[in-house]
């Protein structure tokens, strides 16, 4: 094993800026980062341009098995000092394997299609969602509830920040984004695809559990302070809300998202035996 001390090593350099959103949209690169998330995409076949981990990875089987995996799989795994990996990582303890990944993304149109005999398509619409956490709390619970595509709005956090990644536990690899979307072109892309919208606004009219959220949908939730935004409240085919019995003014854009989720699932178990 060729251990890696120099920062000047073009692969270290890579990864450390890819640490920033400017070089990931230039590169078309970003960071998978410790040993479950990369068995999560080794499962769901990511392709990677380079792995690059430290020593320490060795002291427990499972990461030396997934070194020993990426590398019989013919992936480019390179040993870097331990002081170059903590300058790569985005964690205050450096997880001791680092991959750099292209991103990958789905043109709105193949979000918005769905061929029989599939379920029809259930979209989560993150609007102007700027919290990591939140964002990456959202892709995950949307694959979980049977969701077919995550569509962030123009304004959102980069869904392939290092936070996001983290956040959404795998669900990166597994269900497929577009970002950057302008809430017009959206609302009127989605018109036009037959999707209904329904849209999550603090003093809407319609408890979200009286909506009818089977067929061909879209949901949207927003930042707790700016909501979804003029444009989407526009175009709702129904906005719904929350109840809140208790003294607060609104809820996490996780949690909203989570409800609506499962609520859309409930009503479309019929679709997706």
């Amino acid at each position: 094993m060729e251990l890696i001390t120099s920062a000047a090593n073009r692969y270290v350099k890579l990864a450390r800026s890819l640490k920033e959103r400017s070089w990931r949209e230039k590169k078309g690169l970003y960071l998978i980062e410790g040993i479950h998330l990369l068995e999560e995409a080794r499962q769901a076949g990511i392709p990677l341009e380079a792995v690059l981990y430290s020593p320490r990875i060795f002291v427990t089987p499972r990461g030396e098995r997934l070194v020993a995996g990426l590398q019989g799989a013919g992936y480019r795994c390179l040993a870097v000092a331990e002081d170059l990996m903590t300058a790569i990582s985005t964690t205050v303890t450096p997880p001791g394997i680092v991959a750099v990944a292209p991103i990958r993304e789905q043109p709105l149109a193949a979000l918005l299609a769905a061929a029989p005999p599939s379920p029809p398509p259930l979209l989560i619409i993150a609007a102007a969602i700027q919290d990591p956490g939140n964002l990456g709390t959202i892709w995950r619970t949307a694959l979980g509830a049977g969701a077919t595509g995550l569509i962030l709005t123009r304004g959102s956090v980069d869904p392939f920040n290092p936070k996001v990644v983290r956040a959404a536990m795998g669900a990166t690899f597994k269900l497929p984004v577009v970002s950057g979307v302008e809430p017009a072109v959206l609302a009127r892309e989605l018109r036009a695809a037959g999707l209904k919208l329904v849209v999550a606004d603090v003093g809407a009219p319609l408890v979200f559990w009286q909506a009818d959220l089977r067929g061909p949908l879209a949901l949207a939730v927003g930042s707790e302070n700016q909501g979804p935004g003029p444009e989407l409240r526009a175009a709702a085919t129904a906005r719904v809300g929350i109840p809140l019995v208790g003294a607060v003014e609104s809820l996490n854009a996780a949690v909203a998202a989570a409800l609506l989720l499962y609520e859309a699932l409930r009503q479309r178990q019929n679709f997706c035996r």
